[in-house]
């Protein structure tokens, strides 16, 4: 060994050492420079997609488009101040891997104020998927959260609506708002209403969920040019298509001003059905909107007025967050993901990859997953996968609901 360390010191010794140190050097920076390694996006904690606590949120959405692909963002911070916070964005080739590859496309910022930043980044279509990862950091702290578009080439959406502040973030829309439809084909858009509404999930334990349709029959439809204008006149469920035999477009839920909120006591009851017994949720119903009568339940049930007044706080907080968060095809609180998340909470650990998403929560120590149902009125949409051993953990949690301990 220490004759082959001598042989090639000596070897080396003949040559230009400094040239050939400096050229080992340009092209290990070169390699660096296109790919590095960093944590697969399997082994990063997502909770602070759903906590309303968070300092910073990204928002991203892709409109997928014949000759390109458009990811509309929107970082908000809780606090005024987005300035304080950079975007880094990475591409990844799949959830599991560490190589890093870095974006050359330009990130044009369109919005920016105290509270948000809102822009776009355009990328040539891929015949495979990959990962765009957004790195929020915030520059005084160091502190960092991560986000992802999962940019697949079958990805439904190709288009979207704006409002008098741009493209609208959220999966629903105002009723009797004037929207401004956009996609980047030039070609008439065919809407379809549908005048449905969908059913409450199912607990957790129970032993099937209520299926989703992947077609449904419209009421009404109508014609959009594109960068015309849309006010939605009927409460309900839109479908914007260029080609209404294809599988694309998109979706949005059409609701009241007041929404993410519930204002009124109609609107109040059904998400209730969660915590209530049949029976109440039956006074509930008979109730028709007498306030009186709905809080004679409501205090019934929690037996004391302070701790009825703080059970309705807590739970309608919650309902707004979900319908926030999860609305899609229907509202948020509908959905199985907003169910879970109106009872339980914020997760304590949120896991992510292509076809599911986990959601722990150490109280309990209960673990849901949630596996990926999407069709072309919601390409996110999940699906619970249900088990019985749910049913301790869900019904402690409701009796701390009713006790009002939360």
């Amino acid at each position: 060994m220490l004759n082959f360390i001598v042989v090639n010191a000596s070897y080396l010794s003949s040559i230009d050492f400094r040239t050939v140190m400096k050229r080992s050097l340009f092209y290990a920076c070169l390699l660096f420079s296109f790919q590095t390694s960093g944590q697969a996006i399997t082994g990063l904690n997502f909770s602070h997609w759903y906590n309303p606590q968070n300092e910073v949120s990204l928002q991203l959405n892709l409109v997928r488009e014949t000759n390109q692909w458009m990811v509309h963002y929107q970082l908000k911070s809780l606090a005024p101040g987005v300035e304080r916070y950079t975007i880094t964005w990475e591409k990844r080739l799949s959830f599991s891997s560490r190589d890093v590859l870095s974006v050359n496309e330009k990130d044009s910022v369109t919005v920016s104020n105290a509270n948000q930043r809102k822009g776009q980044l355009i990328f040539a279509p891929s015949p495979k998927p990959w990962l765009l990862l957004a790195k929020v950091v915030n520059n005084e702290t160091q502190k960092a959260w991560y986000y992802y578009q999962f940019m697949d080439p079958i990805y439904p959406t190709s288009g979207w609506l704006e409002d008098e502040n741009g493209w609208i973030t959220d999966h629903f829309a105002t009723f009797k708002k004037r929207y401004t439809l956009r996609n980047q084909s030039g070609k008439i858009i065919y809407v379809s209403f549908y005048n449905r509404e969908f059913s409450a999930p199912l607990p957790p334990f129970s032993e099937k969920a209520i299926p989703t349709d992947q077609f449904l029959f419209h009421d009404s439809t109508f014609k959009i040019a594109p960068g015309g204008s849309f006010i939605p006149r009927r409460i309900g469920l839109y479908l914007f298509q260029q080609d209404t035999v294809a599988a694309d477009g998109f979706a949005l839920r059409v609701l009241d001003e007041s929404y993410p909120k519930l204002a009124k006591i109609d609107d109040l009851i059904w998400p209730l059905l969660f915590i209530t017994t049949p029976d109440e949720f039956k006074q509930l119903v008979g109730a028709k909107g007498d306030k009186p009568k709905f809080d004679k339940v409501i205090l019934d049930i929690t037996r004391d007025k302070d701790r009825a007044r703080n059970f309705m706080r807590s739970y309608f907080q919650r309902v707004e967050l979900a319908n926030r968060y999860f609305s899609s095809f229907k509202e948020g609180w509908k959905t199985d993901r907003g169910m879970i998340y109106t009872v339980f909470g914020v997760p304590d650990e949120v896991s992510k990859n292509q076809g599911n998403e986990v959601w722990y929560y150490r109280g309990t120590n209960s673990r849901f997953t949630f596996v990926k149902a999407g069709s072309i009125y919601d390409a996110d949409n999940y699906v619970l996968l249900r088990d019985k051993r749910f049913m301790e953990a869900w019904y402690s949690t409701i009796d701390l609901w009713r006790k009002s301990r939360f």
